[in-house]
């Protein structure tokens, strides 16, 4: 194990049991572990006062020593098409409000679809088509305000204002784009899995963080007693580590907390508040257990101007949204040796959401404009795994699992009008999802001095409707030009929205499941300078995609949207594109890391030419980069990021509908020919940090859209001025954030 960095050398080897021990002055480092046999392990790392860091490092297992090529933990992860996200670079970037998921839209074709969300769009997919794993178990949208920048206000199936999962308990967040591996499953787009640091199993730790985000509490520690190593001596022993660990974090909005007290931002309340835990047991023998929790609550809500204040249509309304959201589970190693390895996990979860609009306008005479809108989803959703691992030889190995997941769902919608009409169809429906999601799945892995090959099979069965996938994965990763040369292909499935099953147009056994052919080609390099560089290139044929029959819907485009079309599984879809990405560790006291994509999003029914999807921004372009001053005790930096994305598009508005319903309608063509504008956004953090004996104080501001630039969210129909308006994201906001580790 080395420690490194312009002063300071630091070698080290670990224990019989893999342990081990580094102590050093507060800095940035880079941290290499290699062992022979193995790839070398290498990674960043930030050392403060005040806090330890706890390391779980799994080496990838290497027929020959390879002296030009390292994997890197930080950027490239064993399985093309992937990326780790550290929290270490999520708390550092600017104006991602302590979330992996924003901090992704730095990397090339990652797109946030509102700065008032985290939904994400990745190659041009919808965001829904996007899973989310905690542990490496399936769980609910883990947000709070899910309905935040959709253009319905109704909340989507993935996203929301603010991740409930703090990173002050995350260790790394893994994303993969692309062909999946073969334990993922039922998604399109890729899959987001985050992992729960331990805590510090020798001392115990605490964190107190105020932003405008919200209050952070966090403590950490040992759980039972510490044994210690010579219990002759005078001290009466070195005590090492527990082998048990908590890990506690409690978030309270701070804007809640100012409304409370009568101070509003805005024309909103908004609240929000979230527990998260994670219990960590060392066991004998290799065995190790993970007891996880998290949960939270929020609201928004919006009340009636005076009549004469009314400037725009919500002006007329009470809005009010509620939401929780929880979860409980746990994940445990039941046998581990040289050759074996057997887990098992199981975790649940669920969403409750409701959203009410009441229109204080009692005198409009239009018979069908909406006086009031109701909106209720109870969703739940139990996550059961077991995998086994066996090792034949040094060059073969078996993976072998099975992912079941219980999805249960309520949805009520209910729109009233002065007039009901069956000239426009609101969003009513009413019903229930139930079913079992059977997954399992085998993989071999073989090396060889010159390539590794990843072979496997995964089966899908949807108990709801009985949709049945079976899904060949296969990736091949060889050393070629001092670099990493991967091909990949799969097939990828998803069951379909909520929304969509309990349309009453749509035949309840007939739709299926979504699925996709994914090639995927990249390149990846690491030079001496601790310079990264990636080329990925990638072609997805998306087929059994709903589809209208007439007219030209296709779920593809579908976020918050409600189905109005009889659908049959007849559509195709193509996400194609090239993109790239340069990063240069934080070593040296600077940093940065360079992305673009070019790519093309396209649909098309049974018989239709392909159109442009709604996520086909065709471009991305981010760059970010930071650098730290070293004063004395006190530490320095300014870090920032710029965003240039091409616009995504939405549907023409029909303006005299629009006028005739009360509400925003569009050519029911299902057509996105409207492009909006590129957007463009730049975000600054300036940062001091001081390390004093068993503490450290971190003081920041974070300015995101720092040129205040109106980025376009959508079009809409405002029915009081009775022309179309624009919805702007975000303009500037400074986040100033004060924390104290000790």
């Amino acid at each position: 194990i080395q420690l490194l960095n312009k002063d300071t050398t630091i070698i080290a080897t670990s224990d019989g049991e893999g342990m081990f021990t580094l102590t050093t002055k507060a800095a940035r480092y880079l941290l290499t572990v290699s062992f022979t046999g193995f790839a070398t392990y290498s990674d960043e790392l930030l050392v403060i006062a005040g806090k330890s860091i706890q390391l779980n490092i799994k080496l990838k297992e290497s027929t020959t020593q390879l002296k030009d090529v390292e994997v890197s933990g930080s950027s490239v992860i064993d399985y093309p098409s992937s990326y780790s996200i550290s929290i270490e670079k999520t708390m550092r970037v600017p104006a991602n409000f302590f979330d992996p998921v924003r901090m992704a839209t730095s990397l090339p074709g990652v797109v946030n679809t509102n700065d008032q969300g985290n939904s994400i769009s990745i190659k041009g997919y919808s965001p829904n088509a996007l899973l989310w794993r905690l542990q490496g178990l399936d769980i609910v949208n883990p947000n709070h305000l899910a309905n935040a920048g959709t253009l319905s206000d109704k909340p989507m199936a993935n996203g929301g204002g603010v991740s409930i999962i703090s990173s002050q308990v995350l260790d790394k967040t893994n994303l993969y784009t692309g062909a999946l591996p073969i334990q993922y499953g039922n998604a399109l787009s890729g899959a987001l899995d985050m992992s729960l640091r331990p805590g510090n199993k020798s001392n115990r730790e605490h964190t107190v963080q105020a932003s405008l985000i919200g209050i952070d509490l966090a403590t950490e520690g040992p759980l039972g007693k510490r044994q210690t190593l010579s219990p002759l001596t005078p001290e009466g022993g070195t005590p090492t580590p527990a082998s048990a660990s908590y890990l506690i974090n409690y978030r309270y909005s701070t804007i809640g907390l100012l409304s409370n007290l009568g101070v509003n931002f805005g024309d909103e309340k908004i609240n929000f508040q979230d527990l998260t835990f994670h219990l960590d047991f060392d066991q004998k023998k290799g065995k190790h257990t993970s007891v996880f929790g998290f949960g939270g609550l929020s609201s928004n809500n919006f009340n009636h101007k005076p009549e004469a204040e009314w400037k725009t249509e919500k002006d007329r309304h009470d809005i009010d949204f509620k939401g929780a959201v929880y979860g409980l589970g746990f994940t445990s190693t039941l046998y581990s040796n040289e050759r074996n390895e057997l887990k098992v996990g199981l975790s649940y979860s669920g969403q409750n959401q409701e959203r009410q609009s009441q229109s204080a306008d009692v005198s409009n005479t239009l018979q069908q404009f909406i006086t009031d809108e109701n909106y209720n989803s109870d969703r739940k959703l139990a996550s059961a795994l077991l995998s086994y691992s066996r090792k034949l030889s040094s060059q073969f190995s078996l993976q072998s699992g099975f992912n079941v997941t219980s999805y249960t769902q309520n949805l009520n919608v209910v729109t009233n009008t002065y007039q009901p009409s069956s000239g426009y169809p609101y969003s009513n429906l009413s019903g229930n999802v139930n079913g079992i999601l059977w997954q399992p799945y085998i993989n071999s892995i073989w090396r060889a001095k010159w390539a590794t090959l990843n072979a496997g099979l995964r089966y899908v069965y949807f108990g709801y409707d009985g949709a049945t996938s079976l899904e060949p994965r296969l990736s091949i990763t060889s050393p070629i030009f001092k670099g990493m040369f991967s091909v990949s292909y799969g097939i990828t499935s998803q069951v379909q929205q909520t929304q969509t099953y309990l349309s009453p147009l749509n035949p309840v056994h007939g739709l299926g499941l979504s699925k996709a052919h994914q090639f995927n080609v990249s390149y990846d390099k690491i030079f001496s300078n601790r310079l990264s560089f990636r080329l990925n290139a990638y072609y997805h044929k998306l087929f059994q995609i709903p589809s209208a029959s007439s007219g030209s819907f296709s779920t593809i485009n579908q976020a918050d949207d409600f189905v109005f079309n009889g659908l049959s599984s007849t559509g195709f879809g193509k996400n194609k594109g090239i993109d790239f990405s340069l990063e240069k560790k934080f070593i040296s006291k600077w940093y940065f890391l360079l992305g673009g994509s070019l790519y093309n999003s396209s649909y098309a029914g049974k018989t239709s030419s392909y159109l442009s999807s709604r996520y086909n921004g065709k471009f991305t372009v981010s760059l970010s980069g930071g650098k730290e001053w070293n004063l004395r005790k006190n530490v320095f930096g300014v870090h920032t990021r710029i965003l240039y994305l091409g616009g995504l598009r939405q549907q023409a508005i029909n303006t005299s509908s629009s006028e005739t319903y009360g509400t925003t309608v569009y050519n029911d063509n299902g057509l996105f020919p409207v492009s909006l504008p590129d957007y463009y956004r730049m975000d600054l953090r300036v940062s001091w940090r001081k390390n004093k004996p068993g503490y450290t104080r971190t003081l920041s501001i974070d300015i995101q859209n720092l040129t205040n630039h109106l980025n376009v969210g959508y079009y809409y129909f405002d029915t009081f001025l009775k022309k179309i308006e624009t919805k702007f994201q975000l303009g500037i906001i400074p986040v100033l954030v004060y924390r104290i580790d000790f």
